[in-house]
């Protein structure tokens, strides 16, 4: 009968509708979702759908069974979206995180790069030009023959070289692990 009348446009035929069955559905969805807000929206929308949809409306047995299986559809649904959500927001925060870590390693190493380049230029020439060449996988007997320089003096000015840079990154970053630093030492000057 009240679905006849719903089909029909029968305005009385809505309250009806809200009246008999918003209160159970607020309580099914409410039970379900355990978020008052969620489940009045979801149980406003089922029922403003209906009366939207009034005119297609086909319902083959009782109104409140295919109220109830409307309302576990659309409560199913919301979970859905809202884990999709969740874990799209989780991807998101997840690489927000990433891209701060990227910009404040990239701030880091260009103020790491930035110091090294500042003790590298207070350097001697000659421990200068042992820097770019060791920087270039020049070997010591490489080095020394470029330079004009005997090997036992570039190991004695690459060790100096070493011992600077130690102190100018251990001066700039007091914090920072000495293995750190001998590793990053060894790297620059590959002793």
């Amino acid at each position: 009968m009240l679905v006849k009348a719903l089909r029909s446009g029968v305005v009385n035929a809505y309250e009806t509708l809200v009246r008999d069955h918003a209160h159970r559905l607020l309580q099914q969805a409410f039970n379900r979702l355990d978020n008052r807000e969620d489940a009045e929206d979801i149980v406003q929308d089922l029922l403003i759908d209906i009366w939207e949809k009034r005119k297609k409306l086909y319902i083959e047995g009782s109104l409140t069974a295919y109220l109830n299986v409307a309302l576990r559809n659309r409560i199913f649904d919301h979970i859905r979206r809202s884990v999709l959500h969740r874990k799209a927001a989780e991807r998101l925060l997840d690489r927000l995180e990433e891209m701060q870590t990227s910009v404040l390693d990239m701030l880091a190493a260009k103020d790491l790069s930035d110091m090294l380049s500042q003790a590298v230029a207070e350097l001697p020439e000659n421990m200068q030009r042992i820097f770019v060449l060791r920087g270039e996988d020049y070997s010591l007997r490489e080095i020394a023959g470029a330079l004009g320089l005997s090997e036992q003096t570039v190991k004695s000015y690459s060790s100096e070289l070493a011992r600077r840079l130690r102190i100018a990154i251990a001066t700039r970053y007091p914090d920072i692990n000495r293995t750190l630093i001998l590793t990053l030492i060894h790297l620059l000057t590959k002793n």
